[in-house]
């Protein structure tokens, strides 16, 4: 994204709902690894200096010393480290790199270190995914990981299937409980999500901008909050009957919205 687009969103934001920037947390990236943007901590510290608590998902493979020791002076409110499997193999068969595994240990360890020495308030979470190809892995690790200093939490992350249209993404999930036969997703009245060229979708769930409520880089975020095509999407989930292309195969229409995690 670029840095002056990226301003613009988070001043709108700032202007029209200081009470969401109170208590509400900011994620700062989507799909992609935000670490790799060349602007990555510049547009930190923009957020962090206009009171949002900004947070942030990492894969720890790309934590070198530099940013390890830029992310601890950032003044992130939450910073979520995603780890997966409990060796190379495990590893290599979720995440797909090879020889990943124990550099990313080390480097989550060094990271720990340097937020020890320091007056660091970032609370740091290591997630993992709670599906079937992770359980041995859950199962070595867990205790582990919440008896390191500087860990705050140990996060089972749900198992997504994002917009429920990849194929290659549902054959690894077990099944999900419907709590009700009423659409129970509140998201459209919550929060929205930019893609990286400035479009606005329901989302974050919407990696391929399905659903288009509007572009950042023409309107306001107030004028797309309030704009016909996110109308239309509150109609259909009031209406019970979802039929847009993003949301229709969505495992969470009909999962309680505190057995969420987003």
């Amino acid at each position: 994204m670029d840095f002056e687009l990226f301003k613009k969103a988070i001043d709108e934001l700032v202007a029209v709902n200081q009470s969401f920037i109170d208590d509400q947390p900011v994620w700062l990236h989507h799909f992609g690894e935000s670490l790799l943007h060349p602007n990555c901590m510049e547009c930190i510290d923009y957020a962090v200096q206009k009171g949002i608590r900004a947070c942030l998902s990492i894969n720890p493979i790309v934590l070198k010393e530099e940013l390890g020791k830029a992310l601890v002076e950032s003044g992130l409110f939450l910073l979520y480290l995603s780890l997966d499997g409990h060796d190379e193999d495990s590893f290599f068969k979720i995440r797909g790199l090879k020889n990943a595994y124990q550099s990313s240990i080390d480097k989550i360890l060094r990271f720990l270190e340097l937020k020890r020495a320091s007056k660091c308030t970032t609370k740091i979470t290591i997630s993992m995914i709670d599906f079937e190809m992770n359980a041995e892995s859950i199962s070595q690790t867990r205790s582990y990981w919440e008896s390191v200093a500087g860990v705050d939490q140990f996060l089972l992350k749900s198992f997504s299937t994002w917009d429920g249209s990849a194929q290659d993404i549902n054959r690894y999930q077990s099944g999900f409980s419907c709590g009700s036969e009423k659409i129970e997703c509140t998201l459209p009245w919550e929060r929205m999500t930019i893609l990286w060229d400035g479009r606005v979708v329901p989302c974050c769930n919407d990696y391929d901008g399905k659903y288009v409520l509007g572009d950042l880089s023409n309107d306001t975020l107030a004028v797309i909050w309030n704009g016909h095509p996110m109308q239309t999407l509150r109609q259909e989930f009031n209406s019970n009957r979802v039929t847009n292309l993003l949301c229709r195969k969505c495992d969470k229409l009909r999962t309680p919205r505190h057995l969420m995690n987003w």
